[in-house]
């Protein structure tokens, strides 16, 4: 019973932690999507899912898949290639994320173009995603 909330309490933080997310200022959200679309293709495709089985103590049967570091380099470099940088941002918090949360439930506009400032943050949206907020 102590295992499962101890799952259960690291679940609900994991959304509340800095994320890195790949950022290029003035670039369209469409274009934003096809290029991390066509990176992880990519990505995918030159280091594909190699998943490994096994047992530990405490753990159980558990799989893993080996290739996931490499695959992720692929593709920070696929976005890098692009001109993408790398960025860590924090969870929003505060009226930033009251206001991120509404603006999360709008349609989405594919001509929106990204601006990233020392104020941005990152919700998940209702998908399960990272939305990113830029005030």
């Amino acid at each position: 019973m102590k295992r499962l909330a101890l799952v259960a309490l690291s679940i609900s933080l994991s959304g509340c932690v800095a994320n890195e997310i790949y950022v290029k200022q003035g670039v369209t959200m469409d274009r934003y999507e096809r290029d991390g679309v066509g990176c992880a293709t990519e990505a995918t495709q030159a280091v594909p899912t190699n998943t490994q089985v096994g047992w530990a103590p405490y753990v159980g049967i558990y799989s893993a898949d080996t290739n996931l570091p490499l695959r992720e380099k692929n593709m920070e470099i696929c976005m890098r290639d692009r001109g993408y940088q790398k960025v860590t941002l924090p969870y929003c918090s505060g009226a930033a994320l009251k206001a991120a949360t509404a603006e999360a439930k709008l349609p989405r506009s594919s001509t929106k173009t990204m601006r990233v400032s020392p104020e941005s943050c990152y919700i998940m949206d209702a998908k399960g995603q990272s939305y990113l907020y830029a005030p």
